[in-house]
């Protein structure tokens, strides 16, 4: 499980410059003096699973200034730091796999800060304390001075005392706190899948999620002392890398390459590293990249690379992934594109446009669109936003923290990809409501009350009573009582009542349920169980096993019109021979029927 050096879903500092507002007709957005950012400290809020609920940041300004938002879906988060003082301190709150949670980080400047149980070690660390909620309750400019000093020491101890479980994963060499990384499972997220961090009365203990078997402990504020396990056993590894990519090709076109390879074994997704310099390196570390190379991640064959120069010679390796594990680097294969670059065609409409709201913000990200070189935001306080009606803003890009907002108030976005050619049509819009002024976080809601299920023909309808303060809920399920948030099937964000398809028939499934909101994820409801219908029986296969023979197809059978009365007395007497058929009613009034 991989963390990539090269990823780039939370970029610090990806934001531009301000730039000039554009008013359209309506839509005036009242007396905001709405910008994008262009200081922003963001990252991403995680423990394997995403984080559910606010980051708040803390500056170190004599005044203490505090600002916060919502955290994205995927654990992204980006705060306007533009009017604040650096170094700051950051608590995520929040839930992930219905457990409540406490994190910290610490940035000593607009960055990125991701917010996990390692960067909550690292800052208590730094500062030489054991627990990381004194430093951020309490801070003073000494210990903010300490902190800032010692974090790249106290995360280089933890890289150094947990080497041996991070190298399972493949990120020996990561910083938990400032390099990039994804909530999806994989690389330092998915050693956070495989182990509980645990910080109680001043000790951190870590320990193996499924056997429970310590892996290392320690003083919060000695890590260098701390032990490490030394049964090899009791440390979770990742799976087995898969093999290069072979039969790779590359074939140029007009401003594009076409590259095809064969399938790797068990490989879920390839990346595509490309240069237009003479050599690529052939990496076999999964570490290790071209740093002069541009990467595409989750690419499939053949896969398209567009936009390139005309009459450019490219140099191209894949790497194929499989359990979150990147395997080595295909043989470089290169291609050149054609003398001239046709002329460019307007962008596609920009997807996966998410809003979240903050104190006095709003942040904005969407999906990089292919062929685009830049975009443009529009936004209002009304629904329907059009190019036509709403405030425009040039020249963005994601995550785009939109600050100068009102609070307690909801803000309605889309997005417009641009290049040479025009501009999009506009993305689908999305909307993100501010925080209340000097407002606490919202409590994590009650568990949800009045839960029944009810079996069908493959089927279960769960229901529930709404629980207030609730925006969604989960359901998690399993076919053995005793579900638990850990050991249940989750499906995320459904309403009551929930119908559960695709089941077993004449099987006992178990439910519970849980609320959310943006602070966290309740503890479960009840538990309740329903049982599936007995398949329904094929008279016409009966009929055919059992009655053909003697009396002809069905469709022509001398039998046509019996009752399942005049069969089981046909059964009964031995007429004909019957009586050495074996029957359930529930089967003779199935053939009954189908011989109606």
């Amino acid at each position: 499980m991989l963390l990539q050096r090269a990823r780039t879903t939370v970029t610090a500092l990806s934001l531009v410059t301000i730039v000039a507002l554009v008013a359209g007709c309506g839509g005036g957005g009242g007396g905001d003096s709405a910008g994008v950012s262009p200081q922003v400290v963001s990252g991403v809020a995680a423990t394997g699973s995403p984080l559910v609920g606010q980051v708040t940041l803390r500056d170190s300004s004599s005044v203490r200034k505090d600002k916060a938002t919502v955290i994205a879906n995927d654990g992204t988060f980006a705060i306007d730091v533009s009017d604040m003082t650096a170094p700051f301190l950051l608590k995520a709150s929040g839930s992930a796999d219905g457990i409540d949670r406490t994190l910290y980080s610490f940035a000593d400047k607009p960055g990125t800060a991701n917010i996990n149980p390692l960067s909550s070690v690292a800052v208590a660390n730094a500062a030489g304390v054991d627990d990381p909620a004194t430093v951020f309750d309490k801070p003073d400019a000494a210990t903010l001075d300490k902190i800032k000093s010692g974090m790249p020491g106290s995360v280089n101890t933890l890289k150094s005392k947990l080497k041996v479980l991070l190298d399972g994963f493949s990120v020996g060499n990561a910083d938990p706190v400032k390099d990039p990384f994804t909530a999806d499972h994989t690389g330092l997220d998915g050693m956070f899948d495989n182990v509980k961090i645990v910080i109680a009365k001043g000790t951190l203990t870590i320990t193996n999620a499924t056997t429970g078997a310590v892996i290392f402990s320690a003083r919060v504020s000695d890590i260098a002392s701390g032990r490490f396990t030394d049964r090899d056993d009791d440390v979770p590894k990742a799976g087995p890398r898969p093999a290069a990519p072979t039969n790779v090709k590359a074939v140029g076109g007009d401003a594009q390459v076409t590259i095809s390879w064969d399938p790797v074994a068990n490989a879920t997704s390839y990346d595509l590293f490309y240069t237009s310099k003479p050599d690529i390196a052939k990496e076999e570390d999964e570490d290790d990249d071209d740093k002069d190379a541009k990467r595409v991640k989750n690419v499939t064959s053949p896969f398209v690379l567009k936009d390139l120069v005309a009459a450019t010679t490219y140099s191209f390796i894949v790497r194929a992934i499989n359990n979150g594990r990147r395997g080595p680097a295909s043989a470089p294969v290169s291609a050149t594109t054609s003398a001239t670059t046709p002329a460019p065609t307007i962008p596609a409409a920009p997807t996966g446009v998410s809003a979240v709201g903050g104190t006095k913000q709003a942040t904005l990200s969407w999906t990089a669109v292919t062929g685009a070189s830049s975009y443009n935001l529009y936004w209002s306080t009304t629904t329907g936003v059009t190019t036509a009606n709403g405030m425009k803003i040039s020249g963005v890009s994601s995550p785009a923290v939109q600050t100068g907002l009102s609070d307690s108030t909801t803000y309605f976005y889309i997005l417009t990809a641009v290049n040479s050619a025009g501009e999009s049509a506009a993305s689908v819009q999305v909307a993100a409501s501010t925080l209340p002024a000097n407002a606490p976080p919202p409590s994590v809601p009650a568990a949800p009350t009045g839960v029944s299920a009810t079996g069908g023909a493959n089927q279960a309808t769960v229901s529930w009573s709404a629980v207030t303060g609730a925006t969604s809920y989960n359901v998690y399920w399993s076919t053995t009582s005793g579900v638990t948030t850990a050991t249940g099937a989750r499906i995320a964000g459904v309403s009551s009542p929930f119908v559960h398809t695709g089941l077993g028939a004449s099987t006992a499934y178990f439910y519970v349920v849980t609320a959310v909101n943006s602070t966290g994820e309740s503890v479960v409801s009840a538990e309740v169980t329903a049982s599936t219908n007995a398949a329904a029986i094929d008279g016409a296969a009966l009929y055919t096993s059992n009655c053909s023979g003697c009396h002809g197809p069905l469709a022509t059978s001398s039998k046509r019109g019996a009752s399942a009365t005049a069969i089981s007395d046909a059964i009964a007497s031995n007429r004909g021979g019957m009586g050495s058929i074996s029957l359930t009613p529930a089967q003779i009034a199935a053939i009954a029927v189908a011989l109606q």
